[in-house]
């Protein structure tokens, strides 16, 4: 594909990796907290589509400029404030379920490096990434309900099924803000570190995802995500048995099962 260097105003878009395979996203508006501006909303949509199609991209971080204090902070008050009901479902739907379909369906891993402030459409964002990474000084809530209103870009729907839905409820009731080591011991993140070992840790097991066959990659994605939604383990085991008849028609899974055998690093191509 061509070479993409957008100008983005509050989201940087930066590509990482001995081939540029890894995409970092970082959310930059400081002067807010990192919160989903009307610009940055756009910006994403657009990186994430583009994402979407380049296959050269095999990993995706999402971040919050450490300028702002926070992953990010939510939607933009002022912008919510002026909506009624034709321009919310737009807000909700057009733009926000369209994000967080992106994020989880790309079939590329997305990680969320949450390194402060992650509320309300902020913690949206972090729920459709694969698994999430935070710093000691993250902390995380849906706060939406202090303004007389629901999380809606997938907050309601994705807290209880990432939580035990008692838990969930108590938080979105209550816009509880908990701190990471109540969220990793809930299950909400996976890991919690120390502010200055985040980034590293995250570059860390980016670099353990680059090293495996892109294909495979991609496709563990697809079978965890469509297989847990299905009613029977059986339709699951469908998906499942489906996806390696492909994969074992592939070169990368020649390359792997060589090199195995030939006691040799692979050299995997994503074909």
């Amino acid at each position: 594909m061509t070479e993409y260097n957008p100008n983005f105003k509050h989201l940087i878009y930066e590509r990482k990796g001995p081939n540029g395979e890894a995409l970092w996203l970082t959310m930059n508006n400081p002067l807010m907290k990192n919160a989903l501006n009307e610009p940055m909303q756009l910006e994403l949509i657009e990186a994430l589509e583009y994402t979407l199609k380049d296959n050269s991209i095999r990993c995706v971080v999402l971040t919050g400029s450490p300028e702002g204090g926070a992953f990010c902070a939510g939607g933009d008050i002022s912008l919510l404030n002026k909506l009624n009901n034709l321009d919310g479902y737009d807000y909700s739907y057009n733009r926000g379920n369209h994000i967080q379909h992106l994020f989880t369906y790309m079939e590329k891993p997305v990680i969320a490096a949450v390194n402060g402030y992650c509320l309300a459409g902020g913690l949206e964002l972090a729920l459709c990434a694969d698994f999430i990474y935070a710093s000691e000084k993250a902390s995380f809530g849906l706060m939406e309900i202090n303004l007389g209103v629901l999380a809606g870009w997938g907050g309601m729907t994705r807290l209880p099924r990432k939580i035990p839905v008692n838990r969930a409820k108590e938080m979105i009731y209550t816009a509880e803000l908990i701190k990471a080591d109540e969220a990793l011991r809930i299950g909400l993140v996976n890991k919690v570190f120390a502010p200055d070992e985040l980034i590293p840790a995250v570059e860390k097991v980016v670099a353990a995802i680059l090293s495996k066959p892109p294909l495979a990659v991609r496709a563990a994605k697809t079978v965890i995500n469509d297989g847990i939604t299905c009613d029977s383990i059986q339709a699951a085991q469908t998906i499942e048995r489906a996806m390696n008849m492909w994969l074992v028609n592939t070169e990368d899974f020649k390359e792997g099962t060589s090199s195995f055998l030939e006691k040799r690093k692979p050299e995997f191509k994503g074909k």
